[in-house]
């Protein structure tokens, strides 16, 4: 009898600087990463036959064990390279033509997620043989980012021509399914544009930080959904946030692009906090986005909610704290109006906050519209909090 070759999902978890959810014993630290890893049904059942759905979690920069590489990874973004290497790896090492490709990060880990769905785009999915020559295709990428020599990186550019031309084996691999898209969702909280660490802390040099910066905030054509929730109450100036911006022919291929912005600081949105009510907010926003691509576990996703406070109430944390209390600080670039370029919305959660900032006050009274309604699942969870007013 012929065997019948079901496309699998091969679903990337990238985590937070510092966040490894493997060793973390209390759920109510979790973050958002770990929770959604965990949330992700092994096989899809709506589907005859189900659907694979195959999770790699992958724990975040500096959460080493050992004090002092917990501390030069934090501080230094050392290993990224290793982090970017490792997620894509495992796409390569398990991806067959025709299976779906998610990825899914916070903070730093968002960071690396993106890489990682940048490299898609430029060199498609190596194989496995052919993965002998990503740490090389990597550096190069990383010379071209802080290169300024325009001859330079022209030589630059003609080492991985031969892996990024449009019938090169890792472009052919990505591209044989039944769509444009090779990547089918890339799901993130909070992107920071930098290293995410005060200078005077993490005392950086200019190369650093232009190794690891993110200059392309260009989404890849490629890649089908992207989501990001956005903290409004961020001040760091090293936290600055990195939103998506949607290319002309993204817009033509009727690519997916959502951005909202949630009350609370960096880790309210990613995750992290002992209270964590607002956390749960933007995570149930990103299981309404991708419940109809992925099978979730709600039950699961219900039992990790915990509320302190009514729906949408809870204060958010003060980011400057700790070592934190010496960084620069900016306000973050709010949406002004709708556009089809960065696809921003305010989440209705906060208008439920005691008190606005008069500049976002001012720009809700002028385009409403840019409050987005709740979906059906974020509307249930709304109707079920534990504590109301």
């Amino acid at each position: 009898m012929l065997e019948i070759k079901v496309p699998k999902r091969i679903v990337i978890c990238c985590d937070g600087t510092w966040q490894d959810g493997i060793a973390i014993e209390g759920r109510s630290v979790y973050t958002n990463i770990l929770r959604l890893a965990r949330t992700i049904h092994h096989e899809d059942g709506r589907f005859k036959p189900a659907i694979p759905q195959i999770v790699f979690y992958q724990s975040g920069i500096g959460s080493d064990k050992n004090l002092y590489s917990r501390y030069v990874e934090g501080t230094t973004g050392g290993s990224l390279g290793d982090k970017v290497e490792e997620a894509y790896g495992f796409i390569a090492h398990n991806y067959h033509p025709g299976d779906e490709i998610f990825l899914f990060g916070f903070s730093r880990g968002a960071y690396t997620a993106r890489m990682v769905a940048m490299f898609i785009g430029e060199i498609g999915i190596l194989s496995r043989k052919d993965m002998d020559h990503f740490a090389s295709i990597f550096v190069t990428y990383q010379k071209l980012g802080k290169c300024e020599d325009a001859n330079e990186a022209e030589i630059l550019k003609q080492k991985v021509t031969s892996w990024t031309r449009h019938d090169s084996p890792g472009k052919i691999r990505a591209e044989s399914g039944q769509t444009m898209f090779s990547v089918k969702c890339l799901g993130v909280f909070d992107t920071v544009g930098s290293l995410g660490l005060p200078e005077e802390v993490a005392c950086r040099s200019n190369e650093v930080r232009t190794i690891f910066g993110f200059p392309d905030k260009l989404l890849g054509a490629h890649v089908e959904r992207a989501y990001q929730a956005l903290a409004l109450n961020e001040t760091r100036a090293d936290f600055n946030c990195a939103k998506f911006e949607q290319t002309v022919l993204g817009r033509e291929r009727k690519q997916t692009l959502k951005q909202c912005w949630f009350s609370g600081s960096h880790a309210d949105i990613g995750g992290g906090y002992p209270d964590h009510d607002l956390s749960d907010l933007t995570l149930t926003w990103m299981a309404a986005q991708i419940g109809d691509i992925l099978s979730l576990d709600m039950k699961y996703l219900a039992s990790l909610f915990h509320p302190v406070a009514p729906w949408g109430k809870l204060r958010p944390h003060d980011p400057a704290t700790g070592i934190f209390v010496l960084a620069h600080t900016i306000q973050r670039p709010l949406p002004t109006f709708p556009n089809d370029v960065a696809h921003e919305t305010i989440h209705a959660s906060v208008l439920e906050q005691s008190t606005l900032s008069p500049e976002l006050a001012n720009v809700i009274a002028k385009h409403p519209e840019l409050v987005h309604p709740l979906l059906p699942l974020e509307e249930e969870v709304k109707l079920n909090w534990p504590l109301h007013r």
